[in-house]
């Protein structure tokens, strides 16, 4: 039983492909470029659906199917789309986020629309970074969380950092070598 719970870890591992680069590929058109981070030792979360990254208390999920991706139109603003989202979330929850802060990120690669707040996940109030980013030709959805104790200053540094790191390819002959091999000190 144990061999075959580590040859499942180990195909899940391997059928990763950000498992092995410096650039995480986070879906088929959107990299998250990570080296010389902290979120280059980040742990993937191997048994789920390969959406999650763990760095020490900070939770990093994205997707690019969230309530009101539809909206494949181009012209639609990252705003409107997120309009479209937030509705949504509102008759959805049962308590609403406080919003922080919202503001928009001009990255290597796009743009990200960023809402800081206070969420209320599974019971428990967290610290929140919600962005939806335009990198390239597509768009996706990120979440980064952690406890509601972290400093909103802490968290807009940590979710800009994120936003910065997004590119519509993994091209970079250092960061996506075949021979790269990311440290395996870091975080839980």
């Amino acid at each position: 039983m144990k061999q075959r719970l580590a040859i499942l870890t180990l195909t899940a591992a391997l059928a990763l492909p950000q498992a092995s680069a410096a650039c995480a590929q986070l879906s088929a058109e959107v990299w998250m470029c990570d080296r010389g981070t902290p979120w280059e030792s980040a742990k993937w979360d191997v048994i789920g659906d390969g959406s999650t990254r763990y760095l020490g208390e900070v939770i990093l999920n994205f997707t690019q199917e969230w309530p009101g991706h539809e909206i494949t139109d181009m012209s639609a603003t990252l705003d409107e789309q997120y309009t479209t989202y937030a509705e949504w979330i509102a008759a959805e929850s049962d308590v609403p986020p406080e919003v922080l802060q919202v503001d928009k990120i001009v990255t290597p690669q796009g743009l990200t629309l960023r809402h800081l707040q206070y969420d209320e996940i599974d019971g428990s109030r967290t610290m929140s970074a919600v962005m939806l980013s335009q990198v390239g030709a597509s768009r996706i959805m990120l979440y980064l969380d952690t406890a509601d104790s972290m400093p909103l200053e802490e968290m807009e540094k940590m979710s800009f950092d994120v936003a910065m790191m997004l590119r519509d390819t993994c091209a970079d002959e250092v960061s996506c070598a075949i021979d790269y091999t990311p440290p395996t000190s870091g975080s839980d």
